[in-house]
């Protein structure tokens, strides 16, 4: 994990978080431990193999103080914990405590998977030359999906009035230091950078509404370190429309001429429309600079033409890249992937296997049917809590 660094935060919107009306007081103990238990049971049934119907962006809408709770009771297990470290992808947004469970499909993964080695590809071109802008482009690594960190800076006067006046209400009942915490699709990271230069999320119809509110946290999280932040929108309910989306970091002045960095949306294209057809223009598609790679004070000994340099994806090869992708997911659900069968006359002999260890009392037993009525609950949770 990174280490943490101040970062600036904006609030995100009303409009971005509909959480459910406040309980009664007499309620709200009871309704807190529900929603922490329902993720701990969903957790733990998805650790075991048993979570059969999962959804690739659950949202759950927190009470002030239960993401500390969360993680309190994950420590407290040290399979739950190492569980939790290496095998959960999540976010975090602590001004709104909202907590978002990622579990991305297959089919997202293979076309990640299609664009992030196009960038490679191009790197190492650039790579393979001399100079300041090969060395620089040497440098520069896929680092997977790295869970980053980034501490909420103070709510300014203008944030302030933003906020839900319940959550200032909880500030002084919920004193730990507040942080977001993402994990990104894919991120390209230089080997002196402390921060990713360019990450990719490539988004579902459910992500699509936060994609903003992330790039914003990405960008000023790490203030602006956080170059490009890359959005693919590749599956719409009831359409074959795919976009492209890229945010980057500005400077502006605000009403009192103080400088202030924002997130700005740099590009907002289709490449395929709701049909299904290409709707690639001539100049449309993904393209970095080489030196949105890297922080700026990497880059003042080196030539600016240099640094200039285009990594490109055109419009029309994501498009191929979506063909390919539907290709390769209709063939494995028809079956009709070409394979080698059974020899003739052949048959199949397994290991012998131990057999699982029996549950050991009825204690242990109710607890686990425990768990699963639990992830019921967190279903039904994520359901009410989802926008």
């Amino acid at each position: 994990m990174m280490s943490k660094q101040a970062a600036a935060f904006t609030t995100p919107p009303e409009s971005f978080i509909h959480p459910p009306l406040t309980p009664p007081a007499s309620e709200a103990k009871a309704l807190s431990s529900h929603r922490v238990s329902g993720i701990l049971a969903h957790l733990r049934l998805r650790r075991s193999g048993q979570l059969i119907k999962y959804k690739p962006w659950s949202v759950f809408q927190l009470a002030p103080g239960e993401y500390d709770q969360l993680i309190t009771l994950f420590k407290a297990s040290e399979s739950l914990w190492t569980f939790w470290e290496h095998n959960v992808r999540f976010d975090y947004f602590s001004r709104s405590n909202r907590f978002i469970l990622r579990m991305p499909t297959s089919t997202h993964e293979f076309f990640l998977s299609t664009v992030v080695l196009e960038i490679q590809a191009q790197l190492q071109r650039i790579a393979a030359g001399t100079g300041a802008a090969a060395a620089f482009a040497r440098d520069v690594g896929y680092r997977g999906s790295p869970r980053l960190v980034f501490p909420v800076d103070e709510t300014t006067e203008e944030d302030a009035a933003d906020e839900d006046a319940a959550d200032r209400d909880n500030n002084d009942a919920n004193t730990s230091p507040k942080y977001d915490s993402h994990e990104p699709d894919a991120a390209f990271t230089h080997l002196d950078a402390q921060w990713p230069g360019v990450v990719i999320e490539v988004s579902y119809s459910q992500k699509k509404k936060d994609l903003q509110y992330l790039a914003e946290d990405y960008i000023l999280g790490s203030n602006g370190n956080i170059n490009a932040v890359v959005g693919i929108d590749i599956e719409y309910k009831h359409s074959k429309k795919a976009t492209l989306s890229i945010w980057q970091p500005q400077y502006e002045h605000d009403d009192h001429g103080q400088e202030v960095l924002v997130s700005v949306q740099t590009v907002d294209e289709e490449f395929r429309d709701a049909l299904g057809n290409c709707a690639a223009g001539p100049s449309t598609g993904l393209k970095l600079k080489l030196k949105n790679f890297g922080p700026d004070t990497m880059l003042e000994n080196a030539d600016a033409e240099e640094m200039s340099q285009l990594v490109s994806i055109p419009s029309s090869m994501l498009y191929e890249f979506m063909l390919r992708v539907e290709r390769d997911a209709s063939k494995t659900k028809d079956r009709k992937g070409k394979m080698v069968d059974l020899k003739p006359g052949a048959r199949k002999r397994r290991r012998p296997r131990t057999p699982p260890e029996e549950l050991k009392s009825d204690h242990e037993r109710s607890f686990l049917e425990q768990e699963a009525r639990d992830a019921k609950r967190s279903a039904k949770c994520d359901d009410d809590y989802e926008e």
